[in-house]
């Protein structure tokens, strides 16, 4: 595989693309369009400065977009500490481990490499999964930073829309719940989960998988909770998720429905690109080695029924 550093390019370009810095490097004027690049190939990894975020592009026919924004331990002395109140912080421990695990199952089953997505710094001083405005970074660096990751996102669902026409993002993070499920987030409320059906159905226009509901069978309560929703086949594979047939909604407990990312790469607002934030639990789920070895082929073979069910792809995998 052939490996790009992009950080000359993002040196020729910033003059184009820096924008004023507010006092949090985080004020309304700061700019959310990602850097230009130019055209992304398959095969290829690209990396930022110092290899702080980077993108392994994956075969030209993958449908399948993977990132781990949240599990960084780089500590980059030009990103000092985000210390506004509502900066979130806390490391989702070991999901870049997952989220490679799961991409080299998927492989090792089609044949087909996954792209990837990759943030080695820490969440407390760059975060991914927010608006830039709402990110609260304390240096330009970091805002540059976050249009390097989204550069690299939107040119791996662009890879996915030009080259399949159709496809999957999934955003891989990590919760501290007491229940140990895997949350399954569609940009869907947890007042429309809680609600009927019938309700549900009225709500896929708002969702991160909007595009599928316009090209599935399955009404859109059953993409959620049915026999073929994701969370089903997780929970078939014996990881248990919620919203699925097994567990259809959360009710009164916490769940995380989808961020940032889930809404800006899914197809809420329109693409052939649907997405699926996976909040997943670290007791059952990710703590330990064996525990991630055990989890992954199972996220994978969950992935690749959905595409098989939902897509028309991976047939006879």
């Amino acid at each position: 595989m052939k490996k790009m550093n992009l950080w000359m390019l993002a040196c020729l370009l910033l003059a184009a693309t820096a924008c004023k810095k507010s006092e949090n490097g985080g004020g309304d004027d700061e700019k959310e369009e990602p850097l230009p690049v130019t055209e992304y190939q398959p095969n290829t990894t690209y990396a930022t400065k110092g290899n702080q975020v980077k993108l392994i592009m994956g075969d030209i026919n993958s449908p399948i977009v993977l990132a781990s924004p949240h599990d960084g331990t780089m500590t980059p002395s030009n990103m000092p500490v985000r210390t506004n109140a509502n900066a979130v912080t806390v490391r989702d421990l070991y999901l870049t481990d997952v989220t490679e695990k799961v991409a080299n199952a998927i492989y090792q089953r089609t044949g087909v490499r996954p792209h990837v997505l990759i943030n080695y710094v820490e969440r407390a001083r760059m975060e991914p999964n927010r608006a830039l405005a709402e990110a609260y970074h304390q240096s330009e660096e970091a805002n540059q930073l976050w249009r390097e990751y989204h550069a690299f996102l939107k040119g791996a669902t662009d890879m996915v829309a030009k080259n399949v026409g159709k496809g999957l993002f999934l955003d891989m993070h990590g919760h501290g719940h007491t229940k140990h499920r895997v949350e399954v987030g569609y940009l869907t409320s947890i007042s429309d989960l809680n609600g009927t059906d019938a309700a549900l159905n009225n709500r896929a226009t708002v969702s991160s998988i909007y595009h599928l509901s316009t090209t599935s069978p399955y009404s859109f309560s059953q993409l959620i909770r049915g026999d073929y929703a994701f969370g089903t086949l997780l929970a078939n594979e014996g990881v248990a998720a919620v919203p699925s047939k097994q567990d259809p909604k959360p009710n009164n407990d916490d769940y995380f429905n989808g961020g940032y990312c889930t809404l800006t790469y899914g197809s809420r607002n329109g693409g052939a690109i649907s997405a699926i934030q996976l909040e997943t639990p670290g007791p059952t789920f990710r703590d330990t080695p064996s525990l991630r070895t055990a989890s992954a082929p199972k996220v994978a073979d969950a992935i690749i029924k959905y595409m098989q069910t939902h897509y028309g792809l991976f047939i006879g995998k």
